[in-house]
């Protein structure tokens, strides 16, 4: 409520409008059309808060009136003395507590003129709220189901929820917090208080003192129940262990003639997870060991013959798909309609050595091949983009060394995709192949709207389904990993808003294989 209250005093809009109408004629068309629109601000202030019943302005000469939920009519004595508190306060939050003849919490403060730090009085906000509605939601959070829950004041009782009438020489507390037992009717009650700096309302928890003994008998039942099931699940293991000598190689007997079968996963399976420390133990293991090996050794050889024939399939639908097509024969289309011959001239090269290319059956084409099919195909997309793309190349690789087919103009498209695609502005591309001592470095960025944290690290696992008909990180990934191991160095990094990254470091290898 005071944070509703700061933010509807220092308000812009509300600001401007009560400057405003301290500027009008009162009783005047204006006037009134000004405090309508006032009203509207406030009743959308009320709108996001279900602790408030109602708030009421005032200029304090003739305008007054109330948003939300009318709750009677407060005594013009205590409207009087809530304003001289409020202009005492000079801008402070002031809170009035609920008294007999007006049950709720009154609060709120002056409104001080901001925008042109003047301060001049624009007017008083005073906020009604249900206090004991407030606590009513919130009292199912007490774990004492039988606890009693009381506010006061020095005015009197803010909120009880008691059925009995609790004796005020039991309220009698020497300090601001703390507890203390008492007995009272014949039962003894755990009484908890703290005196509130802010309000100086006191707030006082009471529950029978014989709850927390029942928690105890709960907590030695349960102790006494979890004996009981070790001393059973120790039973069950010693039983268990008689059996546990003979059977590891009854297991490994049947698991090896599993395996003169071929069915190898089945008896991996039959073994087990856990082995051992004892000679049949060890020998499980390692019988084991040499089951996983024969298993990734045929899993890799089956995963390496789908991911070339997976790539064959994609290298060519990334090159020679309808789309694709399409768009460039239908751009020299219209540059021959146009007159532009040389530009279609150039264009058409450029097609014509993508496709050669495409169409290629080497595994693995020179740097310098990869980097001229890489400046054939921006011909055809800068025609495209136009000015909405900027590319850049910069190499300086003297030797004719190696890397798969279709490395750089993948990483380029998936730029122009997610960098030039989603902008409006123009994006950079800019594309360096750099020769050092014994390795080769690429990288490739754009300037374009970037990733998040959470799409960055989809990307970096390879958790992110690639969009479009091009071959994706994974793929591309996959390749060099299978055609460098461990000597690849593979980094993605991208920023909201600025860009994205592709990092590629590669060992030198030439056509002998050096």
């Amino acid at each position: 409520m005071e944070n509703l209250s700061y933010y509807i005093a220092i308000d812009t809009k509300i600001q401007e409008q009560l400057s405003a109408l301290k500027e009008m004629k009162h009783f005047t068309a204006e006037y009134s059309y000004e405090t309508y629109r006032l009203r509207m601000l406030m009743e959308n202030e009320l709108a996001n808060s279900d602790m408030i019943l109602n708030l009421s302005y005032t200029d304090g000469e003739t305008t007054r009136f109330l948003v939300g939920t009318s709750k009677g009519t407060i005594s013009a004595e205590q409207y009087d003395a809530m304003l001289e508190r409020f202009h005492e306060a000079r801008g402070a939050y002031v809170v009035q507590a609920p008294t007999e003849e007006y049950p709720y919490l009154l609060s709120g403060r002056d409104i001080r003129k901001h925008i042109d730090s003047s301060l001049e009085y624009l007017g008083s906000l005073i906020i009604t709220s249900d206090v004991a509605g407030m606590i009513d939601k919130n009292i199912e959070q007490l774990e004492a189901p039988s606890s009693d829950l009381l506010v006061y004041s020095d005015q009197g009782v803010i909120y009880e929820n008691t059925d009995h009438q609790v004796p005020e020489k039991l309220l009698d507390f020497e300090d601001s917090k703390g507890y203390k037992i008492v007995k009272y009717q014949g039962q003894r009650y755990f009484i908890c208080y703290l005196k509130s700096s802010r309000t100086d309302w006191t707030y006082v928890n009471m529950f029978p003192y014989s709850e927390i003994y029942g928690q105890n008998r709960q907590i030695r039942y349960t102790v006494v129940a979890l004996f009981l099931l070790l001393f059973a699940a120790v039973a069950l293991v010693l039983k268990k262990t008689a059996g546990m000598v003979v059977k590891p190689l009854e297991q490994l007997t049947e698991s090896m003639q599993i395996v003169e079968g071929g069915d190898f996963k089945k008896a991996r399976e039959y073994l087990g997870a856990e082995t051992g420390t004892d000679e049949t133990g060890l020998l499980t293991q390692e019988f084991k060991t040499m089951l996983d090996k024969i298993d990734r050794l045929i899993y890799e050889n089956y995963e390496k013959q789908l991911l070339l024939r997976d790539t064959k399939y994609k290298m060519l639908q990334a090159q020679i798909n309808p789309h694709f097509l399409y768009n460039t024969l239908n751009s020299l289309h219209w540059m021959v309609r146009a007159g532009r011959n040389d530009e279609a001239a150039e264009m058409t090269i450029a097609l014509g050595e993508i496709l050669r290319a495409a169409l290629s059956k080497k595994q693995y084409f020179t740097i310098h091949e990869e980097i001229n099919m890489l400046r054939r195909y921006m011909v055809i997309q800068q025609y495209r983009y136009q000015k909405r793309i900027v590319f850049h190349l910069e190499e300086s690789v003297s030797g004719e060394y190696l890397i798969p087919h279709m490395t750089l103009q993948p990483l380029v498209e998936n730029a122009i995709y997610y960098g030039v695609d989603k902008m409006l502005t123009p994006c950079s591309i800019s594309v360096t192949v750099q020769e050092q001592e014994n390795e080769i470095r690429i990288q490739v960025s754009d300037t374009g709207p970037g990733m998040t944290k959470e799409e960055l690290e989809a990307v970096r696992t390879f958790s992110a389904k690639p969009a479009g008909h091009g071959i994706g990180l994974k793929n591309i990934y996959e390749r060099l990993k299978m055609a460098f191991d461990e000597a690849l160095t593979f980094e993605i990094d991208s920023v909201s808003g600025q860009g994205t990254c592709v990092r590629i470091v590669i060992p030198k290898i030439t056509e002998g294989g050096t």
